[in-house]
């Protein structure tokens, strides 16, 4: 039973594995009918988001503006030609497996650990690529339809307990099998098909975006390299859930000969400097890592110097080092005084050493080069905030807030501010907006009625607020309410 429901939970997480077994011809439905007669595109995007509820409150997902942008910007770019009739959403988890996995309705989530394991910003992007194309393609779709046309609601289901395995394997096992007449019809697996589907995909995506399309195979035969260890806990998630062969190696690799960009780019800045970030987050502890880009810096294990600079600085300030990391970060922010990443990490080193003016002063410095920076932005309204400008961090705020914008922790940071301007009612809804942004409409409902009760309301505050409230409840009901 643990061995059929292990198998169930990686199937049905999407993450579009290849179990090679004798179900591996299952001939494919067509694209054109019936997948999109069984799940719609509206449905996968339902059933997807639903998916993202749960894994906001469940799993631990990196809340960094630098690495979440930078993610989002590579698949972004990558998903620019791919065709894809909706929008992406990108998220990094911070877990040190070697993973990445799509769900359907365009949600890519990449682990931490593979972003380590890469050497070049290419083989990220080769990851990323094959990604997109499983939610191009609709595999998540064809998938259900050979689940033997399981229900909806018993799917929403299924996913709330794989989200719950994330982090609480026994109770998410326990709730699997809650829901095991679900899983009885849903024992299906993926095809080799799927995968050189979305690796084929991937290389022409990884081409129209100028990435070198020879780093695909690389990074499989680097995985694959991984398997020669008999212990099971050395062999990477990515090998065990995107199972890799000398055949799709070599397919690989051959496709790449012919699909690729006349002149490849080099890895940009930005993938060196998130790595730093990460290698720094991904330490057992801050002395490690200190010690880690000591023994880089002496050994000149780098390509630029600057960034292992960088990344002994974050080490430092990790640490509690902040005389020692102030040094390191001022000698990279006078010989690189454009680079915003450089003075957002002294704003926050400011900010841990509790110089809250000196902290404001750096971050302005950063906005100002970069005010389309989100995390100069927040960055600068939070040690506003901090040092009672509420007034202007709410201008900063309301120049950058686009409605596109429009994070979790944009509205965190204006609901601080209305709470210093005693504005409870703003205050309220902006944590309404917040709640309702990381899937917590219970608690979306719950501020907007704290906001109705407060005194003193116009009509059309009050108007508003029970329009909103409105919107809110449906959505609650709309949740509860089972559908076939």
């Amino acid at each position: 039973m643990v061995r059929s429901l292990k198998g169930f939970v990686l199937v049905a997480m999407f993450v579009f594995c290849n179990f090679v077994s004798s179900q591996e011809n299952i001939d494919l439905p067509d694209f054109g009918d019936s997948a999109g007669a069984i799940i719609s595109p509206a449905q996968e995007r339902k059933l997807g988001e639903n998916f993202v509820r749960q894994m906001r409150k469940l799993m631990p997902l990196v809340v960094d503006e630098e690495i979440e942008d930078y993610i989002r910007g590579l698949g972004e770019n990558l998903a620019e030609n791919a065709g894809y009739y909706g929008d992406f959403q990108f998220f990094v988890i911070d877990s040190p497996v070697i993973n990445a996995f799509a769900v359907p309705g365009g949600f890519v989530a990449f682990h931490t650990g593979l972003i380590l394991e890469t050497e070049h910003e290419a083989e990220l992007a080769s990851v990323m690529g094959h990604e997109i194309a499983h939610v191009t393609q609709r595999h998540g779709a064809r998938m259900i339809e050979a689940g033997a046309r399981m229900n909806m609601p018993s799917i929403a289901a299924m996913f709330a307990a794989i989200a719950l395995t994330a982090v609480n394997p026994e109770a998410g096992m326990a709730a699997l099998m809650a829901t095991q007449a679900a899983a009885q019809q849903y024992q299906i697996n993926f095809t080799r098909e799927n995968e050189q589907e979305a690796d084929s995909i991937g290389i022409r995506l990884m081409a129209d975006a100028g990435y070198d399309t020879s780093k695909m195979s690389t990074f499989f035969d680097k995985m694959m390299r991984a398997n020669r260890y008999s212990d099971p806990h050395y062999i990477p998630e990515y090998l065990r859930t995107h199972p890799i062969t000398i055949n799709r190696i070599s397919a690989a690799f051959s496709r790449a000969k012919t699909v690729r960009p006349e002149i490849a780019r080099e890895d940009s800045y930005s993938y060196h400097l998130v790595k730093a970030k990460l290698q720094v987050r991904g330490a057992p502890d801050p002395a490690q890592a200190v010690r880690a880009f000591e023994s880089i810096l002496k050994d000149r294990r780098y390509i630029y110097e600057e960034v292992a600079r960088y990344g002994y600085a974050l080490a430092l300030t990790e640490a509690g080092n902040f005389p020692k990391a102030r040094v390191e970060i001022e000698n990279l922010m006078g010989q690189f005084p454009t680079v915003v990443s450089y003075r957002i990490a002294a704003g926050a080193l400011e900010k841990r050493a509790r110089d809250y003016p000196r902290s404001a002063a750096t971050f302005k410095g950063a906005y100002e080069l970069e005010p389309e920076n989100r995390a100069a932005v927040y960055g600068y309204v939070d040690a506003l905030n901090t040092l009672g400008r509420a007034e202007h961090a709410k201008t900063i705020l309301s120049e950058y807030g686009l409605s596109d914008r429009r994070d979790p922790r944009y509205f965190n940071l204006l609901a601080q501010a209305e709470h210093l301007l005693g504005q409870k009612v703003k205050e309220h809804s902006a944590l309404a907006e917040y709640y309702l942004s990381v899937g917590q409409f219970p608690h979306a409902a719950e501020q907007l009625r704290l906001a109705r009760r407060t005194k003193g309301l116009s009509n059309y505050q009050r108007q508003k607020l029970l329009y909103r409230l409105d919107e809110v409840e449906q959505i609650i009901l709309d949740l509860e309410t089972p559908r076939r």
